[in-house]
């Protein structure tokens, strides 16, 4: 295997990140999946104070997290031949990840904005995929992957036969799999997805994504994550881990629930904070030989530190300050 601990897979974005306090938050608890609305005025036209230009993307965010903390890594992802494209390559390599991997496309590179609300600073992300949709995961490019760990986050458009050419090399080379999926794969419903979670190492999923895939398969799910962590484990995967957002988080390996409680500060974003404790738990379970109190705790901490500052790489700790 190569020297390179890690290979990120995913996304990477400019972000545009818009605060805004002219909404209106809307109860909407009878829909178990789709809890909380933000609601705007139709027709209005909306201003802000605060606005600011910062990059993300899972793909992206996961692999500076990782060699920020001293893991050897590398990343593929699709950029637009461009000057955001240029940027963000320019950003991976100051942080010492492998670029070797990194695809240019004929689309521009994938753009988000992101209206930030609530004493939270929650968010709701309006993506625009670009050149995200044209990552090439076939098998000549995924057997060029040889490291020990993959860390997958979301993929786009016609994504199963990229879900087959990774999985189907992690297993044939003994490569651990990270699976933070995205959007359109928790879309397939846990069912569909049951034969790549046989093949997962570490499944990571927010609160409201675990009820989404157990409601894919049973309409009576209850919104509680310590039952939901034991029937999701049951696929097959070895470790289950839960995020819950200013709660915390718990993983499972199928005899105990670890829990750590989030960090009593109020951040001023919440973007790149799902991508910071993944990365960081790996790192740590790296770091630490399978110590998954350690790993929790360094991921905890490093996902606070995300939240105070705007942007879903500015915050991210470094190697020296752990």
């Amino acid at each position: 295997m190569l020297k390179n601990k890690i290979t990120t897979i995913g996304g990477a974005t400019r972000d545009i990140m818009f605060y805004t306090d002219e909404m209106v938050l809307v109860d909407n608890k009878k829909d178990l999946l789709r809890q909380k609305l933000i609601a705007f005025e139709y027709g209005a036209k909306l201003y802000s104070n605060d606005v600011y230009l910062t990059y993300g993307g899972g793909g992206a965010n996961t692999a500076i997290s990782l060699a920020s903390l001293g893991i050897k890594t590398q990343t593929i992802l699709s950029l637009g031949s461009d000057s955001v494209g240029d940027n963000i390559i320019r950003n991976l390599k100051k942080v010492g990840v492998s670029i070797k991997l990194i695809q240019r496309s004929r689309l521009n590179t994938g753009t988000s904005f992101i209206i930030n609300v609530g004493q939270n600073k929650e968010h709701v992300i309006f993506a625009y995929r670009g050149a995200n949709s044209e990552i090439d995961l076939s098998k000549n490019v995924v057997q060029r992957i040889k490291t020990p760990w993959i860390y997958l986050t979301s993929l786009s458009d016609n994504f199963i036969p990229k879900l087959n050419n990774i999985f189907a090399h992690s297993i044939k080379k003994d490569i651990s799999i990270a699976w933070n999926p995205g959007v359109d794969q928790l879309k397939l419903g846990l069912k569909k997805l049951s034969k790549y979670l046989k093949k997962t190492t570490v499944l990571i999923v927010n609160r409201d994504e675990a009820l989404e895939l157990l409601y894919s398969i049973n309409k009576k799910t209850k919104n509680s994550i310590k039952i939901n962590i034991k029937s999701l484990h049951k696929y097959g995967h070895y470790l289950t881990v839960i995020t819950d957002g200013p709660n915390g988080a718990y993983i499972y390996d199928g005899q105990k629930i670890y829990y750590e409680a989030a960090l009593k500060r109020k951040g001023l974003n919440t973007t790149g904070a799902g991508d910071a404790f993944g990365s960081t738990l790996i790192a740590g379970i790296i770091k630490y030989n399978w110590h998954l109190k350690k790993a929790l705790h360094l991921a905890i901490l490093n996902s606070n530190a995300v939240i105070m500052k705007i942007g879903a790489q500015e915050g991210l700790l470094k190697k020296k300050k752990i």
